[in-house]
C-alpha cells in the first residue's frame, strides 16, 4: 500500500510543479489551481489508506483504489499527461498543419510546445501515472484477494 501511495504522491508533486511552472512561464495563473486543488484529492486518498490500514475493511480499500485511480491515473495521467502533452507533442512535431492541430488543442488552454521543462514534465505525468497504476493493481491483486 505504501508504494501505491508514494506513486500517487509522485503524480501529484509532478503535476503541481508542472502547473505552477506553466502558470509562471505562460502568464496563466489559472493553471496553478492544480497545486491547491490536488491537495484535497491527495488527502482523500490518504484518509482511506489510513482507514483501511486501521480497520482492514474492504470498502476503505475500494475507495482508496478508486480515488487514486480516477483522480490521479485517469485525470492527470491519461488526460493531462497523455492527451494534453504526449499526443499534442506527437502531432505538433509530426508536422501536422496548425489549423488541424489547433482543432484538437485550441487556444488559450493549449500552448505550442516551446518550453522544454513544461513539455517534459507534462509528458512525464503519463509515465509516472503508469507506475502508479502498476502499484495500484498490485495492491488490488494482493490485498483484495487476500481476505
Amino acid at each position: 500500500m505504501k508504494k501505491s501511495f508514494i506513486a500517487t504522491v509522485s503524480v501529484y508533486l509532478l503535476t503541481a510543479f508542472h502547473h505552477y511552472y506553466g502558470s509562471k512561464v505562460y502568464g496563466t495563473p489559472w493553471r496553478a489551481h492544480v497545486v491547491v486543488g490536488g491537495v484535497p484529492a491527495l488527502l482523500l486518498c490518504f484518509l482511506f489508506m489510513v482507514l483501511y490500514q486501521r480497520f482492514g475493511m474492504r470498502v476503505f480499500l475500494a475507495v482508496y483504489l478508486l480515488a487514486c485511480f480516477v483522480l490521479f491515473s485517469l485525470f492527470i495521467g491519461l488526460f493531462e499527461g497523455f492527451y494534453n502533452h504526449l499526443l499534442k507533442n506527437i502531432l505538433f512535431f509530426s508536422g501536422m498543419k496548425e489549423q488541424t492541430w489547433r482543432m484538437l488543442f485550441p487556444l488559450p488552454a493549449y500552448e505550442k510546445p516551446n518550453d522544454l521543462v513544461f513539455e517534459t514534465t507534462g509528458v512525464l505525468q503519463f509515465f509516472v501515472a503508469l507506475v502508479q497504476v502498476y502499484y495500484l493493481r498490485l495492491l488490488w491483486k494482493t490485498a483484495w484477494r487476500r481476505k
